[in-house]
């Protein structure tokens, strides 16, 4: 019975025993089987989240005004950093096409009022040039009516002369009338005659002379063009048209020279004023120049990350390296981070490949550079906001695909 009763527990630590020792020996065989695959996938020695480096250069000579200040400083694409600002930049092309300007406005000025006084004094002589030619044509129509009225008289007296010699004739021929009689009453004839011719051609005149008034020329003893009036009003014409091509001049001139101010203020804007600004979005990296400081064209002023180019460098033994070609795929996951992101082989650098990183944000460990270069590219990673500027955090990359994707998971979760 005591026998029995001793065997029990015996029976039970032995259990116990066989118990730990095949979780002992499955343990084992599963941390194996996870260093087996993980050589079998290959894994990185070190793997970091890296980016190119963009230098922000001085446009030219000036003092620098920053608006950031901190390291680390996030900024977006177009982001205005700040200005540098030359108070010493020359403007003297500037202020001579302004002293042009000025110029050109005050000659266009004064002869545009000389233009408004020429064309009130050619108004002015139009108006005296227009009355003048309504008198001038009411006096002519007056002496044209007057020679008609002549003209009308001149025929009635020779109608009269015509019927007295006509009746010295008769008595002439019959012995009445003595040949003295008979000559005057001839001559008187004649006379009357002449006289309607006279008084028919000045009649013509003076209806040449109207017809020529009314057409704005004036006829006369002393003249037989135009009166002062309009000859004055004439030249006052000749006049406004040179003034106005003057003007017109004037002002193609002034037009050209305050093109000309645009362009050169726009030039002196971007001598004395420059913006500075970055085409994508970044990270402040290094202040190579401080708010205040005169700088100089082409000086280095800051060094920004380029975030939109991160990517991930990677050093890996050489029989993985031999393995490995561009396009790959792999996963890649943070120290103390449980994410995987996808991963494509972009670049195979090999061994000691410091050169390629003299425009990168982390540059190689000499560690690193005794193993072989690969650098990955990640879009995952790139489309996750926490990350994808996160420059320096390091992390472990698996090349493998298929089978072992999921092993990796389990030692992520297991934090192995």
């Amino acid at each position: 019975m005591s026998n029995a009763q001793d065997q029990a527990p015996r029976r039970g630590m032995f259990s116990r025993r066989m118990l730990s020792l095949v979780a002992g020996l499955a343990l084992l065989a599963f941390g194996g089987y996870i260093v087996f695959g993980e050589f079998l996938a290959g894994v990185s020695a070190t793997a970091t989240i890296n980016a190119r480096l963009m230098v922000v250069r001085s446009p030219i000579d000036g003092m620098l005004t920053l608006r950031i200040r901190s390291l680390g400083a996030r900024v977006a694409a177009e982001e205005r950093l700040g200005e540098i600002t030359d108070v010493r930049a020359d403007t003297g092309r500037l202020a001579e096409l302004k002293r042009t300007e000025v110029s050109l406005e005050a000659d266009l000025s004064r002869i545009e009022k000389q233009r408004k006084l020429v064309a009130k004094a050619q108004q002015t002589f139009a108006a005296y040039s227009e009355d003048y030619r309504h008198g001038r044509i009411k006096q002519l129509e007056a002496r044209l009516g007057e020679a008609r009225a002549l003209t009308g008289a001149s025929e009635a007296r020779l109608r009269e002369q015509a019927s007295a010699l006509d009746r010295a004739n008769a008595l002439s021929e019959r012995g009445v009338q003595t040949a003295a009689n008979l000559e005057r009453a001839r001559a008187a004839h004649e006379v009357a005659l002449e006289d309607l011719k006279v008084t028919k051609e000045r009649a013509s005149y003076l209806g040449v002379e109207l017809d020529a008034a009314r057409a704005g020329t004036f006829l006369g003893d002393s003249y037989n063009d135009a009166p002062y009036s309009l000859q004055r009003a004439r030249e006052l014409d000749l006049r406004l048209a040179e003034t106005d091509s003057e003007i017109e001049h004037i002002s193609q001139r002034l037009r050209e020279v305050q093109d000309q101010i645009v362009a050169e203020q726009q030039q002196t804007a971007r001598r004395t004023t420059a913006e500075i600004k970055v085409p994508t979005s970044g990270m402040a990296w290094d202040f190579l120049a401080n708010s205040g400081e005169v700088v100089r064209k082409g000086q280095d002023l800051l060094r920004l990350v380029d975030c939109t180019s991160a990517m991930i460098t990677a050093s890996v033994g050489e029989r993985l390296y031999n393995r490995l070609k561009v396009g790959d795929t792999a996963q890649f996951r943070l120290l103390g981070d449980q994410k995987v992101y996808t991963a494509t082989v972009a670049r195979l650098a090999g061994s000691g490949a410091s050169a390629r990183y003299e425009n990168f944000a982390v540059g190689p460990t000499p560690a690193h550079l005794k193993r072989y270069d690969v650098t990955l590219t990640s879009p995952q990673m790139l489309a996750d906001p926490e990350v994808n500027c996160s420059v320096g955090r390091t992390g472990r990359v698996v090349f493998s695909s298929g089978y072992y994707d999921w092993l990796y998971k389990i030692r992520t979760q297991l934090g192995l």
